[in-house]
């Protein structure tokens, strides 16, 4: 005599249910993981530029024999954003600068916004007005003089999203030793301050820089 075994299986609604509940997961989850990921490459790009800014102030102190970096090319702009630093695919000078590198004056599509993490704006756009250079990997750089330092801005993602301070969009200080400095120290702001400031402040791109320097480059905000 045959045996016959009783065959077990999901029923139709009951796989359609399970591919419903699978496909919400996914909904909430994918868009967690790329942002984490997409956090920790933006973070990854700022620490390794900032590594290269400060190893070329170095290099510049010893070739022109100085322990005064604006003794060096960092005392000009156009000087230190040139081929002769950086891999260049654009310049801007302080009057194309909003239209053609940081595009916040750009027309129609191509304009740019700016915002901080709070979804405020994230500075006029008269702000983007000085020596800017497009670098070969994306990069956007700014450089001016600020009182005894010198003033780096950076999108280390070029033009594309999400064009948000904190995120993609930084600001840093080098100061006349070559060694970088970041706004919450110069304003004596603890930890706790920066991150209040880089969520809520209009100057979200200095005190975001100041949180992840203090944080081992981890964006965890």
């Amino acid at each position: 005599m045959t045996n016959f075994k009783k065959l077990c299986a999901f029923t139709l609604s009951e796989l359609l249910l399970s591919l419903t509940i699978v496909g919400v997961i996914a909904v909430l989850t994918v868009p967690v993981i790329v942002s984490n990921v997409q956090k920790r490459m933006f973070a990854t790009k700022l620490r390794n530029f900032v590594a290269e800014i400060e190893q070329l102030a170095q290099q510049e102190l010893i070739r022109h024999r100085t322990r005064d970096l604006f003794n060096t090319d960092f005392a000009d702009p156009e000087k230190l954003l040139s081929d002769k630093h950086f891999k260049i695919v654009k310049s801007c000078d302080g009057s194309t600068a909003p239209r053609d590198c940081w595009k916040t004056r750009a027309l129609g599509k191509d304009k740019i916004f700016y915002k901080n993490i709070n979804k405020s704006s994230a500075g006029d756009t008269s702000n983007y007005k000085y020596y800017t250079i497009i670098l070969k990997n994306g990069i956007i750089l700014e450089y001016r003089l600020y009182n005894n330092y010198g003033m780096f801005f950076i999108d280390v993602n070029g033009s594309d999203k999400p064009n948000i301070a904190g995120r993609d969009y930084f600001a840093f200080l080098i100061n006349k030793k070559g060694r970088t400095v970041d706004w919450g120290k110069i304003n004596r702001h603890d930890y706790d301050q920066s991150l209040a400031a880089c969520k809520n402040s209009s100057y979200g791109y200095y005190y975001c820089y100041s949180v992840l320097a203090k944080n081992n480059w981890k964006m965890d905000y």
